[in-house]
């Protein structure tokens, strides 16, 4: 029998009994889908979270002290010394330092609102992510009078003044018990369209650093942004700021000097490795389904025993008979592979928009082509895997009994 006679044979017999089918298939249909589902909204955070992450510049370095131990010192704080120190690099365009408090705001709603301050210098905007829509950003001479200037996004401004155009007014902040009047300079496009506020959250402020440390009694950085000129230069600039750092302080393995694209491969590392480990359990349903298969397929023999006895008796060989219970095994994990795909996408979709609204960021499911290819891989292996046994079975069937099969 040649082998579009097998398929046609083994597609009337599969869709002989459309109930049988579905339950058979539904194991697999439901791994399928839950693996492509999973990867495809694994793939939509990762591609969401980069187009975030693209709107920095790729050039960027963050320095920090990550030991905060009993014996960290004043001595080891970073400090606008480490910025010029940084600056002094032949390799780095800028850098600016941030420092950070806290204060609460009044709103037109007569509600009082909690807002992150991030204290800075006016290099700040050169990471990219700022867009200003009225006024500027922090400037040195703000930082060098000290001055009470204040960089508020749309969303915090309307919510505070009733209007968006309000450079030059002034509005209250309490800092833990302190009221502080602060003058707006400059006006951020609100939160959903500008990456910088999206990462601090509505409610930030930008400030002078030096203001911002005068507040809280501090002449330190959180943390020292600087900007690379050669990008193929980058890991040694990482390496060498290090070194320059350690030095200063008089430490050694005491500062975090990390590059931005290598934290984006560190944040996708962690979102393949748990996308897959949560699509490989997703996948063990799939032995389930393949059990399924070989089941029925099993049942399948029984009940055309006597068909085969006929089939063998008019000269069909044995491998005739094997290829042919193999093919319909094949194409009940590919119909259960094919529907697995198509809801796992539109589950994956759902899912998407759902984690879309709750991180407010997008997220869209993305199907690979490689996943899909796989996924069809798989499924017809599950065929084969699991049609070997039934089909073997029935191609040992000996005619003259399976013909007095009843």
């Amino acid at each position: 029998m040649r082998l579009t006679e097998n398929i046609v044979t083994a597609i009337t017999s599969v869709m002989g009994n459309k109930m049988r089918t579905f339950l058979t298939i539904l194991g697999i249909i439901i791994g399928i889908s839950s693996v492509i589902m999973i990867t495809s909204v694994g793939n939509g955070i990762q591609s969401g979270l980069n187009k975030e992450f693209e709107k920095l510049n790729a050039n960027m370095i963050g320095i920090y002290l990550k030991n905060w131990d009993a014996d960290v010192t004043t001595s080891d704080f970073l400090t606008m010394d480490d910025v010029e120190l940084i600056r002094s690099h032949s390799n780095v365009e800028y850098a600016a330092p941030t420092s950070s408090a806290s204060a609460t705001v009044d709103l037109r709603s007569r509600t009082e609102l909690y807002c992150m301050i991030t204290g800075t210098t006016a290099d700040y905007r050169n990471q990219g992510g700022l867009e200003i829509v009225k006024g500027r950003f922090i400037d040195d001479a703000d930082n060098r009078s000290r001055a009470n200037s204040a960089v508020i996004d749309e969303w915090l401004a309307k919510n505070i003044f009733g209007y968006t155009d309000v450079v030059g007014k002034t509005f209250v902040a309490d800092f833990s018990g302190v009221e502080r009047e602060l003058k707006v300079v400059g006006i951020l496009k609100s939160e959903e369209e500008n990456s910088v506020v999206s990462t601090y959250g509505q409610g930030s402020i930008f400030m002078p650093f030096e203001t911002v440390n005068s507040y809280t009694n501090n002449e330190y950085a959180d943390y020292i942004y600087a900007g690379v000129r050669d990008m193929d230069k980058l890991d040694q600039t990482v390496e060498e700021l290090n070194r320059l750092i350690s030095i200063a302080h008089g430490n050694d393995d005491m500062y975090g000097v990390e590059s931005y694209i290598s934290q984006v491969e560190i944040i996708n590392n962690v979102l393949t490795g748990f996308t897959l480990f949560i699509g490989f359990v997703a996948a063990i349903s799939l032995l389930v389904g393949g059990i399924g298969v070989m089941n029925i397929m099993l049942v399948t023999v029984t009940e055309r025993t006597r068909e085969i006895g006929i089939r063998k008796s008019l000269g069909a060989t044995d491998g005739n008979i094997r290829v042919q219970f193999m093919i319909e095994a094949v194409i009940l994990s590919l119909m259960g592979g094919i529907i697995g795909v198509i809801l796992g996408y539109i589950e994956g979709v759902g899912a998407g928009m759902v984690i879309s609204s709750l991180a407010e960021m997008s997220f869209p499911a993305r199907l690979s082509i490689p996943t899909v290819v796989a996924t069809v891989l798989i499924t017809a292996a599950i065929g084969i895997i699991f049609g070997v046994y039934p089909a073997g079975k029935a191609a040992k069937l000996d005619p003259i009994d399976a013909l007095r099969y009843e």
